[in-house]
């Protein structure tokens, strides 16, 4: 019996060891665990709960291609009037957008004449402000005027005109005092002027025009073409005095001791016309031009449904026995018409 309860005790103390060895055991693992996870978490980045991203410098990057179509580009129209005109050079733009509609020899460099008095304007109009403001044109304009036998709109020497006076003598009767005056005004010297009228052609990018006057008095190095007036009357329009005056038919000046009840001057476009009228629009103005080299020129706006078109002729040369008058009007006249005939079919 003693032996039975000896042999119970020894097992009893195995299993208890056993027990004991199998929790310790546990135990180690568990702590071993527990350090190893802490030493991961020191090692590991800190993200706050979020996702880590490698930063990639952008130089590294290649780009990516994608093929994609090329716009349609907008066709231009092309109303093909120009092929019966009498003038060499022609140009027909839309006033609004520059497109141009129509064009012969449009970059062809020829003689302006006095469509040059569009940039005298424009400067002017430009540089001066006080329209009011009183100027006596003085005597060694007219010295030039009477050495040069330039068209005048009829003003005195020393007579106290002013500078409203000045800017539609010039534009409505071509007036070369009123140029010479404008120059002398505000540059100096009609040199200094022609100075800034090529400045102001390089500016609007006129590239194939060159001035040596403000009058349109011809000269083998005094040129431009008709792409380049039309360009330059796109930006006069933009200009308001410019448009007041570009589109007057008359105008009486200011009173004088020389014109008492003021000068009245009508336009040497709207005279060639009986109306400023045409079949489907009407005209918003004109500057004509002619020297015997030159030919007939003349720039023009008009307006069609609403809309505003510049056309632009040098060159138009009357045949001999030709009793027609003003062949550059008539192609104003005509081409206008044409368009607006082509626009009102829906063409």
């Amino acid at each position: 019996m003693a032996n039975t309860k000896k042999r119970r005790r020894k097992k009893l103390n195995a299993r208890g060891k056993a027990f004991i060895g199998g929790f310790c055991l546990l135990v180690i693992t568990i702590a071993a665990l527990i350090i190893g996870l802490e030493s991961c978490k020191a090692k590991a980045p800190d993200v706050s709960g979020g996702i880590v991203l490698e930063t990639i410098p952008v130089e590294s990057l290649e780009p990516v291609v994608t093929e994609t179509e090329a716009p349609t580009p907008t066709p231009m129209p092309c109303y093909n009037m120009l092929g019966s005109i009498h003038s060499n050079e022609a140009i027909l733009i839309d006033a609004e957008t520059g497109v141009v509609l129509d064009e012969k020899n449009p970059d062809t460099q020829a003689f302006p004449a006095s469509v040059t008095k569009m940039m005298t304007l424009l400067i002017a109009c430009e540089q001066l402000t006080d329209y009011d403001e009183v100027y006596p044109l003085p005597r060694e304009i007219y010295d030039t005027l009477y050495y040069m036998d330039l068209s005048t709109a009829g003003y005195e020497c020393g007579e106290n005109i002013t500078v409203n006076d000045l800017l539609y003598g010039l534009q409505l009767r071509s007036g070369a005092e009123c140029c010479l005056g404008l120059a002398n005004k505000i540059a100096g010297s009609e040199a200094a002027f022609v100075d800034m009228m090529n400045a102001r052609a390089s500016e609007l990018g006129m590239t194939g025009t060159h001035f040596t006057n403000c009058t349109g008095l011809h000269d083998a190095n005094h040129y431009s073409t008709v792409r380049d007036m039309a360009t330059l009357l796109r930006a006069g329009l933009q200009n308001d005095k410019f448009r007041e005056v570009f589109s007057t038919s008359q105008y009486t000046s200011s009173a004088t001791i020389n014109h008492p009840g003021g000068l009245t001057i009508y336009s040497t476009f709207s005279q060639t016309m009986t109306s400023m009228n045409f079949e489907g629009g009407t005209f918003i103005g004109g500057k004509t031009g002619y020297t015997t080299e030159a030919g007939q020129c003349l720039a023009t706006a008009a307006t069609i449904n609403g809309h505003e078109y510049i056309f632009v002729t040098f060159g138009a040369y009357r045949a001999e026995g030709d009793t027609s008058s003003h062949l550059h009007t008539v192609d104003a006249i005509n081409t206008y018409q044409a368009l607006a005939t082509e626009l009102n079919s829906g063409n």
